[in-house]
């Protein structure tokens, strides 16, 4: 049996096993917010707080309608955290799961869905704040929500690209989750997170943002909210050509090491 039968076979098991990994991944949001007296709210809270102390501030410093730069913000600053928490959170994957692949004979597929339904779930209760932030100002877009559906469900793929490449990594390379920390924090200052991409376009710069696919990523879902349309068809078109190239990255990847991560732990 050829390492791409094997893998596909594996997935085969892990999807029909979705009770397994849909448990396992609530459990990592208990455990999280175990004993904590508002639990999961405290991500409401911490992308509130952090949406409208930097919002206010930058609104000012970039001369930014305050109705229209706080939900971006808001939005942005959830799909950010989804992105990064799929690469360098994701690298602990294999590691925190060594106790059940040394034991249980489950796929390993079935590790890095646990890994994408708890940051699903963080991402979903982390982009609520924009709904308040909408109706304070009067700017929410129902049929934009809906619109944004498509572009989230890209995002969501390319998670699983970024989560198999990084659990596998993670567990040759220990160094790898610290590698990328610092490469994404490069990366945000650099992405339309904290400022809209006209100010690029003004400053001559728009290459900045035209040749980073991970604002691909974020627009095509972050435009729809904020607009109440859909993205441009080229960004939908870009978001597809690097998932498609993350999944065939992390199928390269997984075909070298899946057979030798239990050695790895």
């Amino acid at each position: 049996m050829t390492s791409v039968t094997r893998l596909f076979i594996d997935s085969g098991r892990a999807l029909k096993m979705w009770r397994v990994w849909t448990y396992l991944g609530v459990q990592d949001i208990k455990a999280r917010f175990h004993r904590s007296f508002i639990g999961p709210l405290w991500i409401v809270l911490t992308t509130g707080f952090f949406v409208t102390g930097v919002g206010l501030i930058y609104g000012l410093l970039f001369g930014q309608p305050v109705h229209e730069f706080l939900p971006y913000l808001a939005c942005g600053f959830a799909l950010w955290g989804f992105i990064v928490a799929s690469i360098t959170d994701a690298s602990a994957t294999f590691v925190r799961a060594e106790g059940y692949i040394k034991q249980f004979s489950y796929p390993k597929q079935i590790y890095l869905l646990r890994t994408l339904i708890s940051s699903v779930i963080v991402l979903l209760i982390g982009i609520a704040v924009v709904i308040p932030v909408q109706l304070f100002f009067h700017e929410v877009n129902a049929m934009g929500w809906l619109y944004a559906i498509p572009g989230l469900l890209l995002l969501i793929m390319a998670a699983f690209g970024h989560i198999t490449i990084s659990a596998y990594l993670g567990a040759r390379f220990r160094d790898f989750p610290h590698a990328m920390a610092v490469m994404l924090q490069m990366m945000f200052f650099v992405t339309p997170i904290m400022f809209p991409i006209q100010m690029l376009h003004e400053k001559g710069l728009g290459f900045i943002y035209q040749l980073n696919p991970l604002y691909y990523l974020i627009d095509v879902v972050r435009h729809p909210i904020i607009q109440g349309e859909l993205a441009l068809p080229e960004n939908y078109m870009w978001a597809g050509v690097y998932v498609l190239t993350s999944w065939l990255l992390s199928l390269l990847v997984a075909m070298k090491l899946d057979s030798r991560v239990v050695f790895l732990l």
